[in-house]
Order: C-alpha cells, then sequence, then structure tokens
C-alpha cells in the first residue's frame, strides 16, 4: 500500500474497506440528567471531625517548668538557678 502525502484521509481509514459501517454506540432512549455535586467547600460543608472528649482523672503529661536551672554550679554539681547566677555577675556599683 502506498502512503502519499497529499493523501487527506488517516491512515486508520486507509486500511479500512469502505463499505463497512462504522461500531457506534447505541442512542439512549431517555437521557437522565447528570446528578448534582455537592459542595465541597469547608465553609459549606459542617465540620465532620470528632469532638474530644473530656478527660476524667489525674494529668499524666510531662510539665514542663519555665525557670528550671539549665546549668550546675562546677564546685558542688547541683543545679544552679539562672537568677542567682545573674546577680553574682552584675555589678550594682553605679
Amino acid at each position: 500500500m502506498d502512503i502519499y502525502r497529499n493523501q487527506h484521509h488517516p491512515l486508520t481509514a486507509l486500511g479500512q474497506t469502505p463499505g463497512k459501517p462504522l461500531r457506534r454506540t447505541p442512542e439512549a432512549e431517555e437521557s437522565t440528567a447528570a446528578p448534582r455535586k455537592r459542595p465541597m467547600d469547608r465553609r459549606i460543608q459542617p465540620d465532620r471531625r470528632r469532638r474530644q472528649m473530656a478527660f476524667e482523672g489525674p494529668e499524666r503529661r510531662k510539665r514542663r517548668f519555665r525557670r528550671s536551672p539549665l546549668l550546675l554550679n562546677p564546685r558542688t554539681g547541683q543545679a544552679a538557678s539562672l537568677e542567682d547566677r545573674r546577680g553574682q555577675l552584675v555589678s550594682t556599683s553605679a
């Protein structure tokens, strides 16, 4: 089969016999409307997350103390509070 440049039919159409009918989907007798999409916007939809239940019992989380000592006293090895260290280093004579 020769394929010419000036041929305006696609190659699939050239290979078919002209009398063969094309396969098509049958036409529907009744058309139904497309299903409506529900709004997916978070501002419109209600919040479906579960609410946190109130816990009854002792607190088991580790409490972080903001003024915990970050340094140890080099002489004793005990925890030295930061306020005391700052007070020793600051000169109060003016």
